[in-house]
This record gives C-alpha cells, sequence and structure tokens, in this order.
C-alpha cells in the first residue's frame, strides 16, 4: 500500500513543542488549511493562550503533556484520538538545544538534550505507528535539522541528537511504507527563535518562523522524504560536508570563527 499525504478530513493534525516558535507558526498554518491542530507542549497556560487567541479557519485546541514521560504520551494520543478522531498527521517538532562548551562539558546538558530532542520523539513514535499501521494510513514528519549534517561549534549534544532524527525517519520510512503510513524528516536552517540565543557563531540565510512554517506546510502537501529549506543554504552545507571530513571540518571552522586562538 503506498502512502499518502493526508488531508483535514482524515483526521486531525498534532503539533508537538507547539508552544512557541516554528511549532506554534506551524500550528496556526496548518489551522488555516482548515486541519484542527492539537498543539502540545508542556506549558498548558502558554498552549490555552494561543488556542484562545487563535480566530482564523480551522482550529487549535491545546492538549499539554510532558513528552519525556512515556506513559503520559501514549495516554495523551489515547485521549486526542478518543475526543477528537484520528491523528492524521503528525508533526513531532519538540526540541531544545543546549550549548555544549568542550573545555568544559556539562553532562546535564547531554542528557537533557537526549531527554527531549530523542527519548521524547521516541516515546510519540511508539505512540502513533501502532495507530497508524493498523489503520494503513497516516503522515509522520519529525523536526530535525541542518546541524544533522555535520559537525558544528557548540552543538555536540543537539547535533547528535538532530543527526540521530534523521536516521530515525529514513527506517521509518523504510519499514511503515508497506503499512501505507508516509514518513518524513524536516531540515530548516537557522530559524528565528529563543533556541538560536545561545548559538554564538554566525547564522546567514536566517528566516522567520512564519516562513519556515510556510516552507514546512508546503513540503507536507508532497511526499517528499527530506523538507529542507532555505535551499540555498542546506543544499551548501550538504555539499561542504560531503567533503572529506579533513576538509570540511578545517571548512566550518574558519567559516565559524573557530579557527582563532583562545
Amino acid at each position: 500500500m503506498s502512502p499518502r499525504v493526508m488531508k483535514p478530513s482524515d483526521g486531525v493534525a498534532w503539533v508537538t513543542g507547539g508552544s512557541s516558535g516554528i511549532g506554534e507558526a506551524l500550528s496556526q498554518q496548518l489551522a488555516r488549511q482548515g486541519w484542527t491542530v492539537i498543539i502540545s507542549a508542556r506549558s498548558k497556560d502558554k498552549l490555552d493562550a494561543i488556542a484562545s487567541a487563535y480566530t482564523g479557519k480551522g482550529r487549535l485546541v491545546a492538549h499539554a503533556v510532558d513528552l519525556t514521560d512515556p506513559e503520559a504520551v501514549e495516554a495523551s494520543v489515547k485521549d486526542i484520538e478518543a475526543a477528537h478522531g484520528p491523528i492524521a498527521l503528525a508533526v513531532l517538532n519538540a526540541g531544545i538545544y543546549v550549548s555544549i562548551n568542550a573545555e568544559n562539558p556539562s553532562y546535564e546538558a547531554y542528557a537533557k538534550t537526549f531527554d527531549v530532542n530523542l527519548k521524547g520523539t521516541a516515546a510519540c513514535l511508539c505512540a502513533l505507528t501502532p495507530r497508524m499501521s493498523e489503520r494503513r494510513s497516516g503522515q509522520i514528519a519529525i523536526v530535525s535539522s541542518a546541524t544533522a549534517f555535520g559537525g558544528m561549534p557548540t552543538a555536540s549534544a543537539y547535533g547528535a541528537s538532530k543527526a540521530a532524527l534523521v536516521n530515525m525517519a529514513a527506517c521509518l520510512r523504510l519499514e511503515l511504507h508497506r503499512y501505507g503510513v508516509l514518513c518524513q524528516v524536516i531540515t530548516p536552517g537557522f530559524v528565528e527563535t529563543p533556541a538560536q540565543d545561545d548559538n554564538a557563531f554566525p547564522k546567514p540565510f536566517m528566516i522567520s518562523a512564519q516562513t519556515a512554517a510556510r516552507r514546512i506546510a508546503s513540503g507536507l502537501r508532497s511526499r517528499r522524504f527530506e523538507i529542507t529549506f532555505p535551499r540555498r543554504f542546506t543544499w551548501a552545507l550538504k555539499a561542504i560536508y560531503a567533503l572529506p571530513y579533513s576538509w570540511s571540518i578545517g571548512l566550518v571552522r574558519r567559516q565559524t570563527g573557530w579557527n582563532k586562538p583562545v
């Protein structure tokens, strides 16, 4: 069974990390396309404020959950589907960026990053894929990052988690195809969100969260595996990381200013 792109008539959309940044903007973009969008994050107050303030087409529904609690995630998916119908489209966007200084790293920072970015995503998948496989339909998009392509300064935790998400999405794309479930990965470049405040290196071609949301929404209407943007940046970055490591690492070090002595 060949997977197909989901439509609002197929069920509801679920967006994690929906209380700010890309998640908030994308939730509103999908709602304007006619979706009932369930927005999730830990902060119930923020979600309620976003949902109540939205007045456009479609609908936003707040549903707070801590994605690092797999039992709570399972219960949330069950409750969402009981109240609103099947989750046809899931955008697993929740993630954090914690800067790591290699000369004085924090184990807690690594653990927190992996707990949210990797284990939180895995908890969502464990709740979603059995249901979608049984229904023989569904669409899952995992939000990774262009940092997944190769090493970046201060991103040894974040980049590692995002690279793992690309691999995870590729595995799901292979396995779930025969169950009619479409799996995609999203690899944005720099997006203007609070997560970028801790990044000390240059951020070329940075775009707004609203622009990112429009690019993602457009990509979700296709069957292509990777939704990447802005292409003039992400494709150039892919080309750099396709070089031998001895070249690409040196080039990134110079471009980010990490070739200068301390």
